[in-house]
């Protein structure tokens, strides 16, 4: 989904307004997920007209915008297309391991050095998938659980993160896990200037919890979430 041109644009439309996806679902008649939904899972594939003309009001922005020029194609699943160019009477999809980790409270900056994590279990996923869907190298992912409820209701406490630890340049809108100075959190980043040095707007999904501002310099990121798997 980030490659995909209109939601790049509904996403920067959305920051350029300071709404998140909680508050634009609200205002296009829809429950707090929908564009959650849309943006991150694909789901609904395009906006109905109804969806686009009423989201076009709220970003301040042309309906086309929010359309296609040709409706996109099918997305293969990376274990189907795995299959399909395999030779005939090949073996199964090739899994790979990828670790669920815990992470000491007091880990600090460097939270995934060796000396602070202990490994609570695998997650064997398709080796396609991570490769080519989320274009990151097997060896880079970690699996981490959610903590507390300051995403809901993008994210809930108990839920897992896949995390890509070799992606830590910060980019506007998307989420990442990182050391804020005080502890390990997820948070949808927010390129700033401080008073005297680049900044970053840390963004909270629940409206119980504000927004703040960290120094770049002060922030470690961790990695950036590539997925998200939802805790029944």
């Amino acid at each position: 989904m980030h490659n995909d041109p209109v939601r790049q644009a509904i996403r920067e439309l959305l920051w350029r307004r300071g709404l998140n996806m909680r508050e634009a679902s609200l205002a296009i008649g829809r429950n707090v997920s929908y564009m959650h939904g849309f943006l991150k899972r694909g789901t609904p594939k395009v906006l109905s007209r109804r969806d686009a003309e009423k989201l076009a009001e709220v970003l301040d922005c042309e309906t086309k915008a929010l359309h296609y020029a040709e409706r996109p194609p099918p997305r293969k699943r990376a274990g189907m297309r795995q299959r399909s160019s395999a030779p005939q009477g090949e073996g199964p999809v090739p899994l790979t391991a990828i670790p669920e980790v815990e992470v000491e409270a007091s880990a600090g900056p460097g939270a995934l050095a060796e000396e602070f994590v202990a490994e609570r279990a695998r997650w064997f996923l398709p080796e396609g998938m991570i490769l080519y869907e989320g274009s990151a190298s097997p060896a880079a992912m970690r699996v981490l659980r959610v903590r507390g409820v300051s995403m809901e209701p993008e994210l809930a406490e108990g839920d897992r993160l896949l995390v890509d630890t070799s992606r830590r340049r910060p980019e506007t809108g998307e989420m990442f896990v990182l050391w804020d100075g005080n502890g390990l959190v997820v948070k949808r980043v927010e390129l700033a200037n401080g008073i005297d040095a680049p900044a970053l707007r840390l963004k909270s999904a629940h409206s119980d919890y504000s927004d703040y501002t960290c120094l770049a310099q002060d922030v470690h990121i961790v990695g950036k979430v590539l997925w998200t798997v939802k805790r029944v």
